[in-house]
């Protein structure tokens, strides 16, 4: 009996992989091409707050639209309090979720921040929440996250999270120059 079973296991996978073949592969659909605006070389000037002291870096960031239009390659260098630093990301818009999806790691940090998030009616502020490690507070925080795109040379990233008393503080900003 068990083998049976397993016969008619092995048969539903391959019709089920056959009627799968048979689909059109999906396309890019607007939320994706909202990515494109976000492609290029940029320079960076990142602003912030680290242990009470206001502190300035400098970067610069390739940003290119791969995997066939579906996903955002983002790959930063620059300097974070007087040291070399280099992060990647990717960002894409998942149809199932209706959600934009955002991941990064970096040489400072020993995790992923994985964050879901949307756009405006605009289509240039995409704003996301993630969960993450907070080193200064010793325990996970939420942060909100929010790009936006204020013309065809110029955009913002902005990070929020909550202060010890739990008010949304504005953790930093990095501000972004399309290169010639």
């Amino acid at each position: 009996m068990k083998k049976y079973v397993a016969a008619f296991m092995v048969i539903g996978l391959f019709s089920a992989a056959s009627a799968q073949d048979k689909k059109e592969t999906p396309k890019p659909g607007r939320e994706h091409d909202l990515l494109k605006q976000f492609e290029g070389q940029w320079d960076a000037v990142a602003k912030g707050s680290h242990d009470g002291k206001e502190t300035q870096s400098r970067g610069a960031e390739l940003v290119r639209v791969g995997y066939d239009g579906f996903w955002l390659v983002i790959d930063y260098s620059g300097d974070h309090d007087g040291k070399p630093f280099a992060g990647h990301g990717t960002m894409g818009y998942d149809p199932i979720k209706k959600k934009y999806l955002l991941t990064w790691i970096d040489n400072i940090a020993p995790f992923a921040m994985w964050a879901e998030g949307d756009a405006d009616s605009s289509g240039k502020k995409f704003t996301f929440t993630s969960e993450g490690f907070c080193p200064e507070f010793g325990k996970v925080a939420t942060v909100r996250t929010v790009m936006e795109i204020q013309d065809a040379k110029h955009r913002t990233l902005t990070f929020y999270r909550p202060d010890q008393t739990g008010t949304e503080k504005k953790m930093g900003e990095i501000q972004y120059t399309r290169q010639s």
